[in-house]
């Protein structure tokens, strides 16, 4: 005969860990939450370039100069309009997000997450370390779902909790409504590669 312990001690220490952000949003003002300062501190190697001088940095970078004439070669496409379609990548991943946008995004995203989910439950240790981890380096974020839901619960998360919004970069359809990803993945690469390092 096998006698089994209470798993409710168990039960109570996953709980401890985790932190519903939801449960303050029910108890008190969605607009005192969406206008409270705002004020995350960005990776502390950041250089201090706006979006298209960065962007301009990107584009004129070795690196992506020798992966813009491979590119070329491999589908006999002119290294201009490698260069354009690279540009355009590029421009789709920039981030220009005001702060009146990333309040109002804010609110209306409590005001939708209390009404579609009961719980958002968050990792304080988790949270604790990416807080230290975008601090010193450059962060890239991999939701394992493929649902744009993802991508709005991760800003929310991440403004509720004073970190910076990430840049989402998301396959971009094509003419045919299909998903394309990024028809030349070595350009993407390229460019996440010396967003990473310049960002």
């Amino acid at each position: 005969m096998t006698t089994c312990e209470d798993p409710s001690g168990y039960r109570q220490e996953q709980e401890d860990e985790f932190m519903d952000i939801l449960e303050e949003r029910r108890r008190s003002s969605d607009l005192g939450h969406a206008f409270r300062t705002f004020t995350p501190s960005p990776y502390r190697g950041a250089p201090p370039l706006s979006a298209g001088a960065l962007n301009r940095t990107v584009l004129e970078s070795q690196y992506l100069r020798y992966v813009t004439k491979e590119v070329a070669m491999e589908t006999g496409e002119s290294v201009d309009l490698v260069r354009e379609e690279a540009s355009g990548i590029l421009e789709e991943m920039s981030q220009n997000l005001q702060l009146g946008f990333i309040r109002l995004l804010g609110f209306t995203l409590s005001k939708v997450f209390k009404r579609l989910f009961s719980h958002i439950n968050i990792n304080q240790d988790g949270l604790n370390r990416l807080q230290q981890a975008i601090q010193e380096s450059p962060v890239i974020l991999m939701p394992n779902h493929r649902s744009y839901v993802d991508f709005l619960v991760l800003s929310y998360i991440l403004f509720t909790y004073d970190l910076p919004i990430p840049v989402i970069a998301a396959g971009i359809r094509n003419s045919d409504g299909h998903e394309d990803g990024g028809r030349d993945p070595a350009s993407f690469r390229s460019i996440l590669h010396q967003e990473g390092h310049r960002v």
